[in-house]
């Protein structure tokens, strides 16, 4: 005979276990996933591929926005630097210039 008793909890689908003498929870599995199989490994599996989902789409979603950053910033650059080259009259100030 098992010291624990298992009971699945109506409302959250955690796991309990029960020690049978005293009758306090010895132990609480929450479920890795909303819908669970009943197998923890492959609920556990499926968790995983969802994890690896999301972290994907993070880097990917980052790696778009940095180019893009990377994108305006070339274009101002090159707008800066054809007006720089449309004011040839003024001269940018020296830092070592003592006037």
């Amino acid at each position: 005979m098992e010291r624990d008793i298992k009971l699945s909890c109506p409302c959250c689908g955690a796991i309990l276990f029960v020690d049978r003498i005293n009758g306090q929870i010895t132990e609480t599995r929450k479920p890795l996933v909303e819908q669970s199989s009943g197998d923890r490994f492959q609920d556990a599996v499926v968790k995983t591929q969802k994890d690896k989902e999301k972290r994907d789409a993070f880097f990917d979603n980052l790696k778009e926005n940095r180019e893009k950053q990377k994108k305006l910033t070339e274009e101002l650059f090159k707008a800066s630097l054809e007006e720089a080259r449309k004011n040839k009259a003024e001269k940018p100030s020296s830092i070592f210039d003592a006037d």
